[in-house]
């Protein structure tokens, strides 16, 4: 058991290298490596090791990176809800009842905009446009859109989720 996790721990932290050297590993990059490692991480952060993978391979201080990670909103340094979900707050968005999605959420998932459920699955927020004016008001989870949103397809989206009806 024990060699699996480590085989395990292996393969993740190869992956990281990988995205922190796929173009050249330059500090000059740095918010697009962030927003890579961020992407690829089970819980949406950038943890301590990650960090200091990148400190390390860029040639910078874990202060440093600690402070890019904190001065820009989309990177968190705290694991995320499972499920963030990102409704889109455009103009089309907005007059298509955008604030109506955030109410339906706070009902049903009974936590306000930012933070997260207690058992960790949900939270949300607003993004800009998605580029899904035909169909909003909607909401983006990772890299699935959801649109033409009403309080019950709302209901029923988190019901799915909740129960691994749906995979995102």
């Amino acid at each position: 058991m024990k060699e699996r996790v480590i085989a395990m721990d292996t393969r993740v932290r190869e992956e990281k290298l990988r995205i922190i050297r796929q173009d050249g590993a330059k500090q000059e990059n740095i918010l697009e490596i962030l927003i890579d490692l961020q992407f690829a991480s089970e819980e949406g952060n950038i943890d301590k090791e990650t960090a200091a993978m990148v400190a390390e391979e860029l040639h910078m201080t874990e202060t440093r990176v600690y402070e890019i990670v904190s001065y820009y909103a989309m990177l968190k340094d705290k694991p995320q809800a499972k499920y963030v979900l990102k409704i889109c707050n455009s103009s089309p968005c907005h007059f298509s009842r955008s604030e109506e999605v955030c109410l339906s959420l706070e009902k049903k998932l009974g936590v306000p905009m930012g933070k997260t459920t207690d058992d960790g699955l949900f939270a949300y927020h607003y993004i800009p446009c998605v580029g899904a004016c035909d169909i909003g008001p909607v909401i983006k989870i990772k890299d699935t859109v959801f649109g033409n949103l009403s309080d019950e397809k709302i209901s029923a989206l988190i019901d799915d989720l909740r129960r691994g009806r749906i995979a995102v």
